[in-house]
């Protein structure tokens, strides 16, 4: 005789009735495969084009770009690094207004305006231009990377929501190569119609970008139990989720964090924004994120320039730049099934850390000549193709969160610190640093020893913490249960590390 299948029961909330569902393990499976294949590309996608806008700078600056508009080197530098600001500017704001109107439609709308402005950059004629569009763009790209992160963990639990996040930075982590390659063409286009290969850069991605918003649009539902309308709700059609599948995709994270709640909309304080930022937990993230990243973000801005002067030509140069990105994000992925399983994500983090600092030395006794060149890039990659590990630290500090309210502010604090340190990451390769760009190579090497070090007094630090919650659980008599993780063999702890 079979013997029964497992069935899982929560309470939920459905059209302002509370009702009991109750379901399998298959069930629950299938109805997150079909968030996994017709929910998850879209942010995926849109967040791949994001990357993409902000990246494709590389290729621009490989071409006739600084020649045409008449500006230096540092000029062009430091309109990315505007970019970079006036995402931070406005990154709580924007995040503030989504969780009021709802992501559904606020992140769309960010989308569609962000691509029309970087359609826009195709007219930049001269440096104040150049400064305009890329603090503009960056205004209205703000908010969208921690209002998706704080979308998708909305839509699905803690064991799943690792390799989520991973695979939502899967594209950005491509993008780079994506980008090149879409430079590596767009520089081919040169003179046609009339517009130089930068100007086909901007306009083919902007295009590209503008499609991506209509149909998130069209397709993004204001809950699991709205997959019946697009286009915001005012267009029926038919639904991905049946009524049930939608009651068992509700019911599954709520039974597995109660906290999560099921509105579309919510109301942050900033009463909520000071108890995110008096938290301690809180600044080892923002420390990590403020160096790690930037130990080789200039190298995402400025690594075809120095490909090209090694003597390659603008559209080899890009093409060169794509192995590195396709091989990180493979690594991040395969890192996110390890975390996922094992729930260690600063040794995964540590790992990441190592493996760039090893790459950022060889760089720093690999001086820039045309005689060392393939060492040398061999060297590039090496250190780019270290596995992404930004999923994985968002995805921690997402866990490590205590309210929604909480989580959605530390996603945005996070990515405005991530975005914050775009504005110095680049400048460390200064003209004047040329070629052989000793000092950017000390600066990279700097902020990566503050990355690792970070990390691992992080892991510590929530280490001990777990062994002095585990000893007022085992005194306490009132009951309170502070548990965030318990791990196969049913010990709680008070923080994942």
């Amino acid at each position: 005789m079979r013997a029964a299948k497992c069935r899982f029961h929560a309470v939920i909330e459905r059209h302002g009735k509370e009702i009991l569902v109750s379901w399998t393990k298959e069930e629950e499976a299938k109805v997150v495969r079909k968030a996994d294949f017709l929910f998850l590309p879209l942010f995926t996608l849109m967040f791949t084009w994001m990357a993409i806008d902000r990246t494709n700078i590389s290729g621009v600056l490989t071409s006739t770009f600084l020649k045409d508009t008449g500006m230096t080197r540092d000029q062009a530098n430091t309109g990315v690094s505007l970019l970079w600001f006036g995402i931070v500017l406005l990154e709580i704001p924007s995040n503030m207004v989504l969780h009021r109107v709802g992501a559904h439609y606020w992140i769309p709308l960010q989308v569609i305006t962000w691509g029309f402005i970087e359609v826009l950059q195709m007219f930049v004629k001269n440096t104040g231009g150049w400064y305009a569009a890329r603090l503009f763009l960056g205004m209205a790209e703000s908010g969208f990377i921690p209002g998706g992160l704080y979308t998708l963990s909305r839509w699905y639990t803690q064991d799943e929501l690792a390799k989520r996040t991973t695979l939502f930075f899967f594209g950005p982590s491509l993008s780079a190569a994506f980008g090149s390659l879409i430079s590596a063409g767009s520089l081919r286009l040169e003179g046609h119609g009339g517009l130089k290969g930068w100007q086909w850069i901007f306009l083919i991605c902007g295009v590209s970008t503008i499609t991506t918003g209509v149909l998130a649009l069209a397709f993004v539902p204001k809950s699991p139990h709205d997959t019946d309308r697009l286009f915001a709700g005012t267009i029926p059609t038919r639904p991905w989720l049946s009524p049930r599948e939608a009651d068992i995709f509700v019911a599954r994270i709520i039974r597995k964090d109660p906290r999560k709640g099921q509105a579309a909309t919510m109301k942050i304080t900033v009463k909520d924004i000071i108890e995110v930022l008096s938290d301690w937990k809180t600044w080892p993230y923002l420390l990590a994120c403020l160096s790690g990243l930037q130990s080789v973000n200039g190298l995402s801005t400025w690594g075809a320039t120095i490909i090209k002067s090694l003597g390659f030509t603008s559209i080899r140069a890009n093409l060169l730049s794509a192995p590195a990105p396709i091989i990180a994000s493979l690594g991040g992925l395969a890192l996110s099934f390890y975390v996922d399983r094992y729930k260690r994500f600063g040794y995964a983090i540590i790992f990441t850390a190592v493996w760039t600092m090893a790459g950022l030395i060889a760089l720093f006794h690999l001086p820039v000549t045309s005689q060392g060149s393939w060492a040398f890039y061999a060297a590039l990659v090496i250190t780019n193709a270290a596995p992404s590990w930004q999923p994985l630290n968002v995805t921690w500090l997402s866990l490590n969160s205590k309210t929604p309210q909480h989580r959605a502010i530390a996603y945005a604090v996070y990515i405005g610190c991530s975005n914050l340190g775009g504005t110095y990451g680049n400048q460390v390769f200064r003209g004047s640093d040329a070629p052989l760009y000793r000092n950017a190579w000390i600066a990279c090497l700097s902020l990566g020893a503050v990355w690792l070090t970070v990390v691992i007094l992080q892991v510590m630090g929530f280490k001990i913490a777990n062994a002095k919650y585990a000893d007022r659980k085992a005194g306490r008599t009132d009951g309170k249960d502070e548990t965030l993780y318990t791990d196969a063999k049913g010990r709680q702890y008070l923080y994942y590390w």
